[in-house]
């Protein structure tokens, strides 16, 4: 055993070394000799190594252990640890890393926390201004390689599309380059902003809302994504474009979770709202029919502090409220479409014969 006093034990250290050229073990005692460690063999032989080649690791099951970072696998084993003599000549093994171990723990600690929370806030602010930025062009072949070919899921007739280009004409921004708008034939209550303004409108969603006012207000509100380019946005902000798959149910077909995929910060909705209650005001369109869908949608949503904090949307119910709150006492509305015209818009993908439902392919 070790000498508290800090003295070689007789007859040496007992140590057990493992020269990185075979797999052998060679049992050695180790005598210090200045700052020198000799390596006494079984035969008598004898090494010598400088102290200041020497580096320790963490003790383990084998005891103490020295390495020579300079001879790849050469390690000594100490059974019965390293005597204070020897241990005062070496430096202390690592205990987290090299260069936590240089600065300290505390200040590692403080130093990454500080790069993580760099990193959260560039990856949520930088693309706030970094989105427009992106040539629309660009943003195009991204929408066009993300979603594919929607063509055979697309609703068309004459008078359908004649209404939907009226309904976008109405709640738009004058002087934007254009939107393309299509239907596309699956029941299901939503609609989406794409890359490379693109809007697609589920047919689900006219047997849902049942007014062209209140599907006015839902345009609007895609539209509103599309003018403040919150979709390339949100595309950066996500880092990456796999992550438009992200969060959707893996029962749902690759080409539906593509389109629907897309979330945007809390403040993007309230923007895109807040555009689409601006728009329907220019338009004189009403937006109580968009408060109702809205107050209807309330009554589905989990409830509670918590369930808001961690929605990507408001909650409903405020959002019909602020809906609510925008009509105005005494304001001449018009409908949004008139009856012949709804008719073909929210008929079309029964009318369409050629359209094939989204769910086929």
């Amino acid at each position: 055993m070790s000498d508290p006093a800090g003295t070689e034990p007789e007859g040496g250290i007992p140590a057990f070394l493992f020269d990185g050229r075979s797999a052998e073990r060679h049992a050695v005692r180790l005598h210090l000799a200045g700052a020198t460690l000799v390596l006494e063999y079984a035969d008598g032989a004898e090494e010598r190594v400088a102290l200041s080649a020497l580096a320790r690791e963490a003790a383990g099951p084998w005891g103490e252990r020295l390495v020579r970072p300079a001879h790849a696998g050469w390690r000594l084993d100490l059974p019965e640890g390293l005597p204070a003599a020897l241990a005062t000549q070496l430096p202390p093994p690592p205990r987290y890393g090299r260069w936590i171990d240089r600065i300290g723990l505390l200040r590692a600690v403080l130093a990454c926390t500080a790069v993580s929370v760099g990193l959260v806030v560039a990856a949520l602010t930088t693309p706030q201004w970094l989105g427009p930025l992106v040539p629309l062009a660009v943003e195009r072949r991204i929408g066009a390689a993300l979603v594919g070919d929607l063509s055979a899921a697309t609703c068309h007739t004459p008078a359908g599309d004649a209404a939907l280009a009226r309904l976008i004409q109405a709640v738009d921004l004058p002087g934007q380059p254009p939107v393309e708008a299509q239907v596309i034939k699956f029941d299901m209550v939503n609609a989406a902003a794409l890359p490379g303004n693109r809007i697609v409108l589920f047919s689900g969603l006219f047997d849902e809302l049942r007014s062209p006012d209140a599907v006015a207000g839902v345009v609007a509100h895609e539209l509103g994504h599309v003018r403040k380019r919150h979709v390339m946005q949100a595309l950066l902000r996500e880092a990456g474009l796999s992550v438009v798959l992200a969060g959707t149910s893996g029962a749902v077909p690759g080409q539906i979770a593509q389109i629907t995929g897309l979330r945007y910060s809390r403040g993007a909705e309230d923007e895109a709202d807040a555009f689409a209650r601006e728009r329907l005001a220019v338009a004189a369109v009403s937006p109580l029919p968009t408060a109702a869908f809205f107050t209807k949608v309330a009554k589905t949503e989990p409830r509670g502090a918590w369930m808001a904090m961690l929605a990507s949307h408001p909650a409903s119910a405020a959002r019909a409220a602020a809906y609510a709150a925008a009509a105005r006492t005494g304001s001449v509305y018009r409908p949004a479409l008139t009856t012949a015209e709804w008719q073909a818009l929210s008929r079309m993908c029964d009318e369409d014969k050629r359209v094939r439902p989204l769910l086929d392919f």
